[in-house]
């Protein structure tokens, strides 16, 4: 009824001659019933009927032309592969009787039976949110810091003619309770059952976005504050810690990223923590052979038709200390990806990628990591060794999706010079099975070769259970080699991961580790919950 309201009239420009496949970007899709949120999808048109309807990003490479909605709302029939038949109108007709009164004034697009018959949206040229994505692999964003201008509607989104960004962040809180050590685990570590309890994990408050020159520029900022992880202690109330600060130049269809980052290797400690596959602590493996940031310059890109990625980084954090440039490690790192295999649909892929750093090893090196439990005790570590002269880590990673199902699997190795200690080597390896129960599927990033989160297809808030998925990995470190004994763990973990609505996660773990080390073997267990806001 409203769209026979709708006379022919307004720019059209020639959509119908010649143009096969129109993408329409940020529309919000309304429940006039009012029983749920808002949901902004893209829109793709093919051959006049509808092909697409979705939450998730559609490239300007799929469509013939493009435009953006701006989350202007839409009204009408959106039925997959039926002729298009609805308006979009720039003000909410819940919220004003007058849009509906006069649609004349408020439509910004129109279609009826396929045909375009009204179009004052802007058209998309360039993509600049595609700018944002390029370094998102290889200096990735705080935790959960969204960058995405889905919804230009949101508080804490703004787009001004110099610049555009969005404000994120989120705050982790745990419970951690051991259930059982041996008496050799509690000689080897201590007694656990100090480190039991309720805590918040991390806070991170960010902010992304786009320097708006011709080529666009990115940047991030993030903080949090250590004082949650140390209990409030006297003297850590005031510490913030600034986790990035980088802007992202691009430099032809490379990407240029200077500032504090994540070095380029890794698919484990590359990926956002709260969005891996097993969710809470990262493996053991990353987690002890690598570190979280650096300081330095990153280069990327993608080619193929982004069937590969390559990246490359120099680092040296004297920027945070008070040591000389001299005297901090100088680290050179790349990393390469691959997609041997993925279907049309992109359901089904095979990722495979390598990674290698050096390291002069500046003041010496030491290795150590928790049981895969940020409320315990280091149990692997190698202590300091002074007169390491460099280090070489090689990685090897590989991950196959298919549907809700994902396996993700990664090898580490350091090779370490050191005469006194006969040149040690430690290693470690890490498999990761999930699958989703309610259907979803992880999504993978082309450009960056990585995989992500699960978005919600049917959140509780609109009438469905949100996103269920369980998960298995098995994880080793090996940091004991010639005559240093670091340790050997090995850690299995069981989970379930909740997701009611996509700001919201609730994670349920078990651990079983057994460790090596003192001429002992023990072993403990224990299980952690974990809840996540996240503001997007």
């Amino acid at each position: 009824m409203v769209l026979m309201m709708i006379p022919f009239y307004g720019n059209t420009q020639n959509l119908n001659d010649g143009i096969q496949n129109i993408l329409i970007r940020n529309v919000t899709v309304m429940d006039q019933a009012g029983n749920s949120e808002e949901v902004v999808v893209s829109i793709l048109i093919r051959d006049k009927k509808l092909k697409l309807v979705t939450r998730d990003r559609i490239e300007l490479k799929e469509a013939d032309i493009a435009f953006d909605a701006k989350g202007a709302f839409i009204l009408g029939k959106l039925e997959v592969g039926s002729l298009g038949g609805f308006i979009i109108l720039d003000q909410d007709p819940r919220k004003n009787d007058e849009v509906m009164l006069d649609t004349r004034s408020y439509t910004v697009f129109a279609v009826s039976k396929g045909e375009v018959v009204l179009n004052k949206l802007i058209r998309i040229d360039v993509d600049l949110s595609e700018q944002v994505r390029s370094w998102q692999s290889y200096a990735p964003p705080a935790i959960a810091l969204p960058i995405s201008y889905q919804n230009l509607r949101k508080w804490n989104v703004f787009r001004t003619k110099p610049i555009t960004g969005v404000l994120g962040g989120a705050i982790l809180m745990e419970n951690t309770r051991w259930l059982s050590q041996d008496n050799s685990n509690e000689e080897q570590v201590g007694d656990l059952s100090e480190y039991e309890g309720g805590s918040i994990r991390a806070f991170r408050v960010g902010l992304g976005g786009t320097f708006n020159f011709k080529k666009p520029w990115t940047y991030v900022f993030s903080f949090g504050t250590r004082a949650f992880e140390r209990g409030f202690e006297q003297g850590d109330l005031d510490e913030f810690v600034l986790y990035d600060y980088r802007v992202g130049i691009p430099i032809g269809s490379a990407t240029l990223s200077l500032g504090k980052t994540k070095e380029t290797f890794s698919i484990s400690r590359l990926s956002t923590m709260i969005y891996e596959p097993a969710q809470q602590e990262r493996a053991s493996v990353a987690d002890g052979l690598l570190p979280a940031r650096n300081f330095g310059i990153v280069i990327s890109n993608s080619f193929m038709k982004e069937r590969m990625t390559w990246a490359a980084g120099v680092f040296n954090n004297w920027f945070e200390t008070d040591r000389s440039f001299s005297d901090n490690p100088t680290v050179l790192t790349g990393r390469i990806s691959a997609l041997p295999y993925i279907s049309e649909d992109e359901s089904n892929l095979l990722h495979v990628g390598v990674s290698g750093r050096y390291s002069n090893a500046a003041g010496g090196i030491r290795y150590k990591t928790k049981t895969e439990i940020f409320s315990g005790p280091v149990s692997v570590d190698t202590d300091l060794l002074e007169d390491a002269t460099s280090t070489f880590h090689y990685g090897l990673e590989m991950a196959w999706r298919k549907g809700p199902f994902i396996l993700i699997s990664e090898y580490i190795q350091s090779n370490v010079s050191s005469s006194a200690y006969n040149d040690p080597r430690f290693k470690g390896y890490n498999v990761v099975a999930s699958y989703v129960l309610s259907g979803e599927m992880r999504t993978y990033n082309k450009r960056s070769g990585l995989v992500n989160r699960v978005n919600v297809a049917n959140g509780v808030n609109s009438g469905g259970w949100g996103a269920l998925e369980v998960y298995c990995r098995w994880s080793s470190i090996d940091l004991s080699a010639n005559s240093i004994d670091g340790g050997e763990m090995n850690t299995l973990s069981l989970g379930l991961n909740w997701i009611p609505i996509q700001a919201i996660q609730f994670n349920m773990n078990y651990r079983y580790s057994t460790l090596n080390r003192f001429g002992e073997v023990g072993f403990n267990h224990g299980i952690v919950t974990r809840i996540a806001f996240i503001m997007e």
